[in-house]
């Protein structure tokens, strides 16, 4: 397995979110997270399940990474995004509509991306060397 891969096996928990220059409130997304096994995704929100395919690029910069989702709502699409991880907080900007990836982490009104931060769920992964993944469109 790729080392920048490693790096986000395990679990993480939505701690932040905003959807298309809109900050939810916290309470719409908790418990929300995305699960990192292999290459294989799984994002849990708001009562659905998608999973799919993770690649990553991060010889980019920003390092960007795309969804390929083969289970949930979301089967058949695919979501290009951008991220950074430091430690055990992982930050990612992603379209949930298709199209390229975003350049920078920010969306705004009509922009059709998600900005989301993560944090490992303690005990999960390979330790504060990890960062995480979510789903997008019907996710958020």
């Amino acid at each position: 397995m790729d080392e920048e891969l490693e790096k986000l096996q395990g679990e993480w928990n939505v701690v932040h979110l905003e959807v298309e220059g809109l900050a939810p409130a916290p309470h719409t997304f908790a418990g929300a997270k995305i699960i990192i096994e292999g290459n294989r995704f799984t994002s849990i929100a708001m009562g659905a399940k998608y999973g799919g395919i993770i690649e990553l690029d991060a010889t980019t910069e920003p390092k960007s990474f795309g969804l390929k989702f083969t289970d949930g709502p979301e089967k058949g699409n695919t979501n290009l995004g951008i991220y950074e991880l430091e430690g055990n907080r992982w930050r990612i900007c992603l379209t949930m509509t298709g199209g390229p990836a975003p350049t920078e982490f920010a969306t705004s009104p009509g922009s059709g991306r998600a900005l989301e931060t993560l944090d490992r769920e303690s005990g999960s992964g390979s330790g504060p060397v990890g960062g995480g993944l979510t789903k997008t469109s019907h996710e958020v």
